[in-house]
Formats: C-alpha cells, structure tokens, sequence
C-alpha cells in the first residue's frame, strides 16, 4: 500500500542497486582490492579488454592515503633470454602493452562520487606528476566499480573490482 501510494505521489523507491551502493568515503575505499575486469570503449563505441578477459591485478588504497595499482595481461611473454634487460623487441612491445602500474596519494571527493589519484610515478610515463580522477559507479563493501574518462589509451575506461580485504 505505502508503495502504491509513493507511485501515484511520483515518487520511486530505489532500485535493488541503489540501494546496495554505498557512499564513496576514504573510509569505504581503503583495503586490497582485486582486478575483475578492465573495458576500454572506442570513441567509435567498440569495446575491448587491454589486459584480455581475466587481467591480473590489485589497488590497495592505504587509510593514510597511499595507494598503488598494478594491472597486467596473464598472458604476458617470458623473456627468452631469461634477463628483464635482455628481452626482444616483440616480447618488450608486449610487456609494455600488457602492464600498467603506479603509485602516490589519492583523494576523495564525497560530493562529487570521485576519488583522485595523485601519481608518483607510473609504468606510463605520462602519467608521473599527474592527476588522475576517477568515478566511481558503484561501491559495495564487496565490490569497486570506476570509470576513467583520460585512461592511457584515447577513450573511456570501465573497472571493476572485487574486495580481497
């Protein structure tokens, strides 16, 4: 009946999803939290996964405000010459495209639904000294989703993933 009567005021309750996301704080954000999935869509709306179907990672966010992220393909190549300076071009090429890492501080804006990654240094050179906002699109005491609208690569980036602790 109290549902029926907030329809016909126009008033909707929350969708199950509302209602399970919680507020982004510092606070809910802080913990290891393991990649699921990274998908980057094209400007033209194609999508696809840079770190391939089940890309290995973590972000831990620290409460003093350090973090650091690391995500990679599970398919990267092993260095032939087994010496990290010693790979081929094809097998660096690879490495490089498969990896993405960088620490810092980050911030978080409550108002906004969006945290800031203040970064070091990166994997990405172009990343060191910069910036990077995030926002998030749902935040569960079991699960991070965030999109990146400036992710290393010219489009729009969609991550999840999942509390570890």
């Amino acid at each position: 009946m109290t549902t029926a009567a907030l329809l016909c005021l126009g008033v909707a309750l929350p969708s199950d999803d509302a209602r399970s996301q919680e507020k982004v704080t510092k606070d809910k954000l802080v913990g290891t939290w393991a990649s699921v999935s990274v998908v980057i869509e094209r400007s033209d709306g194609t999508k696809f996964e840079p770190f391939g179907s089940n890309p290995k990672g973590m972000v831990i966010f620290a409460a003093d405000g350090r973090y650091s992220l690391q995500l990679m393909r599970p398919d990267l190549p092993k260095i032939a010459a087994n010496d990290r300076l010693k790979g081929t071009a094809d097998e660096n090429e690879a490495i490089a495209k498969g990896v993405l890492s960088h620490f810092g501080t980050y911030s978080v804006n409550e108002v906004e639904g969006t945290y800031t990654l203040h970064v070091e240094a990166s994997s990405y050179a172009n990343y060191t000294g910069t910036d990077q906002k995030r926002i998030v699109t749902s935040l569960t005491a079991e699960e991070l989703k965030w999109t990146n609208p400036t992710p290393s690569t010219p489009t729009t980036a969609y991550t999840v993933f999942r509390r570890v602790k």
